[in-house]
């Protein structure tokens, strides 16, 4: 998925819950163990877990006393970038306290400059950002990217989200995507027509219904009422400044959405 010279990896979802800062910190450790030096960027800077997950009690470390420079050195990035307690090779950003401002100070070119400091000293630079869905802040964020992970999580994301990640993707809102599926249950016997049609699946005649209903011209041609990415606030009672638990927030609920 990258290019030469490309080495910046954002990492998305829909919602919470869906283990993108999981999956995000697993990859950035592969990329450790396989000697290249990488470190992780917490841009999710409203609700920042890489504290928690590296379980590291220092919060005023990380990129948000960064952002309100104009043009930060890489001695001043340096003084807030701690190890990652896990391997030599991995270091991290983390969001550092969090601001009044989110949005303002990730549409500031600090950012770009940052980043583009960091390209100089690491192999690759893991960006974990906030849910899509839920905010605008990774679509600022998506400039500084080579390319995109969105985190799906199955039996939890709903379908309908796949029309936003469509529509960020015709529209390049966001660089170079492609979807990883978290949280198969391969313990589970499910039959592939499960996953297409419901139990009728297996019937062909049914194929072309779903089609012309379902498809470019049907009720949700064209992503229907999910275009433009915003419908999907429908799905959840946040405000912007957190995430509240809705009906697909809840990262231990382990039952099949239907």
């Amino acid at each position: 998925m990258l290019g030469e010279g490309q080495k910046v990896i954002l990492f998305t979802s829909t919602t919470s819950g869906e283990g993108k800062t999981f999956n995000a910190a697993n990859l950035a450790v592969s990329y450790a163990l396989l000697d290249k030096k990488v470190i992780i960027v917490g841009l999710d800077i409203r609700k920042p877990r890489l504290a928690e997950l590296f379980e590291i009690s220092d919060h005023h470390h990380g990129i948000t006393p960064l952002l309100p420079l104009e043009d930060p050195t890489f001695e001043q990035i340096q003084k807030q970038i701690l190890p990652s307690g896990v391997h030599d090779n991995l270091d991290l950003l983390m969001a550092g306290p969090i601001p009044p401002n989110p949005a303002e100070l990730l549409a500031r070119e600090s950012l770009v400059r940052i980043i583009d400091k960091l390209r100089e000293h690491y192999d690759y630079i893991i960006l974990d950002t906030a849910p899509v869905g839920l905010v605008t802040d990774t679509l600022q964020v998506g400039r500084v990217a080579d390319a995109t992970v969105y985190m799906c999580r199955a039996d939890y994301t709903p379908k309908q989200s796949l029309g936003m990640v469509n529509a960020l993707a015709e529209q390049e809102k966001l660089p170079n995507i492609s979807i990883v599926i978290n949280g198969i249950d391969m313990s589970k016997k499910k039959y592939g027509y499960y996953y297409g049609y419901g139990k009728y699946g297996k019937y062909s005649k049914y194929g072309s219904y779903y089609s012309s209903y379902y498809g470019h011209n049907g009720k949700y041609g064209k992503y229907g009422q999910y275009g433009r990415y915003g419908g999907y606030g429908n799905y959840h009672a946040y405000g912007y400044g957190d995430y509240r638990k809705s009906n697909y927030a809840n990262q231990d609920d382990d039952s099949i959405k239907v």
